[in-house]
C-alpha cells in the first residue's frame, strides 16, 4: 500500500527536528591552545580575554590572539584550532635597534700574508669595524703554517698573530758551552740553537776555539735533534830543516836528484814534495834522520810539543888526524 506524498515529508521533517535537538544538547570537544612569545612578560588575550599564563581550553574554529609588551608592537590574529595547537608568536620591536659596531684589527707578523675576517679578505694589519659577537679570523702566507680562529667581539679587539714557519724544527746542543752553530755557512749563533726550517738537507758546524770542528749534513724531514761531541784539537808540531849557505854547492842544480834533502820520521819520509819548512809532525817522541845524496845523518830521537815550531839546521864537524906513513908501517 503506498503512502501519501505529503505523509513522507512529515516524517522527514520531523527526523531532520529530532536531529537538530540532539546535536544541540552534544557537548562540544575542547582543545589546549598554548601562546609562545619571543618576548618575557608579555600580556596575551585570546577572544579578548587575558591569559592568567600562556595557555587556554578553547574550543574548535577560529580564535582571536593579541600579545603585547612594552617596547614591541602588538600583535593581533587569528589562529584555527582543530587539536591542542601551540601558537607562535615572535614580537618586533618597536624601534629598530641598530647595531653596535667594533674596531677589529688583524696584526700578522708576516707582511705578505692574506686576512680574512668572516671569510672577506681585508687588508693586513687594518682596523675594520664589525658588530658585536663572534667572527672568524682567518690567516694564510706561503711557507707557513695557516691560522684560524674565531674572535668574540664585546668592544675594540686586536688580534696578533704570529705565523709559524711550515717546516720542522732543528734543535743543537754541544758538549762545549758557548760553542758557535752554524747552519750552511750562515752563523747562527751560540748552542743551545733551535730554530724552525722548510724541509731540506743542511749541513750542519759545530765550532769552539781549541776544539776540533763538528760536521754533519743532515736531512730535514721531522723534528732533528743534534748533540755535536766536540773532541779538543791536537795542535801538530813542525820542522823546518835549514842549510846554511856556506854549505850550499854552487854546482848543484834544483832539478839535480842528488840535491834533494830527505827528512825521515821515525823512518817515514815526511817531505815526499822535497819541503823543507813547516813540515807537520805528531807531538811526542820520535826518531829524526836527514838524508841527501851519498850521505845520511841521525839525529837521534827527539821530543816534539803540540804547537811547537822546531828548526833544525845543518851543521858539519870535520876531524883533521896526522899519519906518518912508512914502508910496512903506519903512523
Amino acid at each position: 500500500m503506498k503512502r501519501p506524498l505529503s505523509t513522507l515529508m512529515v516524517a522527514l521533517m520531523a527526523f531532520l527536528a529530532a536531529s537538530t535537538a540532539h546535536a544541540q544538547f552534544m557537548p562540544k570537544a575542547l582543545w589546549t591552545l598554548t601562546v609562545v612569545v619571543n618576548v618575557p612578560n608579555a600580556v596575551i588575550y585570546v577572544d579578548n580575554q587575558q591569559l592568567p599564563g600562556n595557555q587556554m581550553k578553547v574550543p574548535g574554529g577560529l580564535h582571536n590572539v593579541k600579545v603585547m609588551a612594552d617596547g614591541y608592537l602588538a600583535f593581533n590574529g587569528p589562529v584555527n584550532v582543530t587539536r591542542d595547537t601551540t601558537f607562535p608568536v615572535n614580537l618586533q620591536p618597536a624601534r629598530p635597534v641598530r647595531p653596535v659596531a667594533f674596531p677589529l684589527s688583524v696584526n700578522v707578523n708576516v707582511p705578505s700574508a692574506a686576512v680574512f675576517v668572516d671569510g672577506a679578505r681585508i687588508p693586513a694589519s687594518t682596523v675594520v669595524m664589525v658588530a658585536g659577537g663572534p667572527h672568524t679570523v682567518q690567516v694564510t702566507a706561503q711557507g707557513y703554517q695557516p691560522y684560524a680562529a674565531t674572535v668574540n667581539v664585546t668592544g675594540p679587539v686586536a688580534v696578533n698573530v704570529p705565523l709559524a714557519l711550515l717546516g720542522f724544527s732543528l734543535s743543537v746542543n754541544s758538549n762545549i758551552p758557548g760553542a758557535v752553530v752554524a747552519v750552511n755557512d750562515v752563523p747562527k749563533g751560540p748552542v743551545p740553537y733551535s730554530e724552525v726550517l722548510p724541509p731540506n738537507t743542511y749541513t750542519i758546524r759545530v765550532s769552539a776555539r781549541g776544539f776540533v770542528d763538528y760536521v754533519a749534513t743532515v736531512s730535514l724531514d721531522r723534528p732533528l735533534v743534534i748533540s755535536a761531541p766536540l773532541q779538543p784539537a791536537v795542535l801538530p808540531s813542525t820542522i823546518t830543516f835549514v842549510i846554511p849557505q856556506p854549505y850550499h854547492d854552487p854546482d848543484m842544480r834544483p832539478e839535480d836528484p842528488r840535491s834533494e834533502v830527505r827528512i825521515f820520521v821515525d823512518e817515514k819520509l815526511v817531505n815526499s814534495r822535497h819541503e823543507m819548512e813547516r813540515i807537520p809532525v805528531l807531538p811526542g817522541r820520535h826518531r829524526v834522520r836527514v838524508a841527501s845524496g851519498a850521505f845520511s845523518v841521525e839525529l837521534g830521537e827527539m821530543e816534539f810539543r803540540p804547537g811547537i815550531s822546531y828548526v833544525l839546521e845543518l851543521g858539519m864537524e870535520v876531524k883533521v888526524q896526522a899519519m906518518k906513513e912508512g914502508p910496512g908501517q903506519r903512523r
